[in-house]
């Protein structure tokens, strides 16, 4: 059996990642997964991407890592992202930039776990967070269990192997320490929450570990939150010169 650290979505909120990194150590987590969106939105986007290559053991590039080597992405953000986009670029160094760039999109690891930032369907960027995303999603799923990201909410979805349907679908709102049992004669997608940017109406930092053994043995999905200086996080955007609502949000879990 190996256990895996799930985070995603720390968008430069170090306060946040360096607890959750912690507490995975208590864990004594095998192998830490990142799903992406390690920049952008928060004040510390150089000192979360060096805590991210020095201790995940997967790393998958998120739509706010692509935008900060594209600027032409840019037009996808509203105002206030834009503006910490535009803000993340020029404190990234040429160390930074080449880590992001070559970062991969997807990754599988054996045959039944699929890594990616936002959905498995192929060249496309979706969130997944209601049931007919979760159908377009599975149709591109042939692994037994997709991690991802991006909506900043943790979910699960779960359908059985072959075609999935909004009536087949079982929806799920993972709840804090709660083990989730993934059948292998199943689909899933996993989504462990945001690290640095919940919008849950938790401000607490979420992540997951995942209790994984082979493509035909159960899985065991469990959500965790954890305090955080919180406090510290929006001093740090203030002082940084960005958004006031970049700061504002994260004691509201929004």
């Amino acid at each position: 059996m190996t256990l895996y650290g799930i985070i995603s979505d720390i968008h430069g909120n170090y306060h946040a990642l360096m607890q959750v990194l912690e507490r995975l150590g208590e864990m004594k987590v095998d192998r830490i997964i990142c799903l992406g969106d390690i920049v952008g939105y928060g004040p510390a986007p150089a000192q979360c991407l060096d805590l991210v290559l020095s201790y995940c053991d997967e790393v998958v590039r998120g739509n706010h890592d692509e935008a900060a080597l594209d600027p032409n992405l840019g037009k996808y953000f509203n105002h206030a992202a834009l503006a910490a986009l535009n803000w993340t670029r020029d404190q990234l160094g040429p160390f930074h930039l080449h880590a992001l760039s070559h970062m991969k999109t997807r990754i599988r690891l054996g045959d039944a776990l699929l890594l990616v930032h936002d959905t498995p369907a192929l060249h496309e960027s979706a969130y997944v967070h209601e049931v007919d995303h979760a159908v377009e999603a599975f149709a591109s799923l042939d692994e037994g269990i997709c991690l991802h990201g991006h909506t900043h909410l943790p979910t699960i979805f779960s359908t059985p192997n072959g075609e999935a349907t909004t009536e087949s679908i079982l929806f799920q709102i993972p709840t804090d320490g709660n083990q989730v049992v993934l059948d292998p004669m199943q689909r899933h997608l996993c989504n462990p929450g945001s690290v640095g940017q919940p919008r849950d109406a938790d401000p607490r930092a979420s992540f997951a570990l995942l209790e994984y053994t082979s493509p035909d043995a159960e899985a065991l999905f469990t959500l965790h939150r954890t305090e955080y200086d919180i406090a510290a996080a929006q001093e740090a955007t203030e002082k940084a010169g960005l958004p006031t609502i970049l700061a504002e949000r994260l004691s509201l879990g929004a």
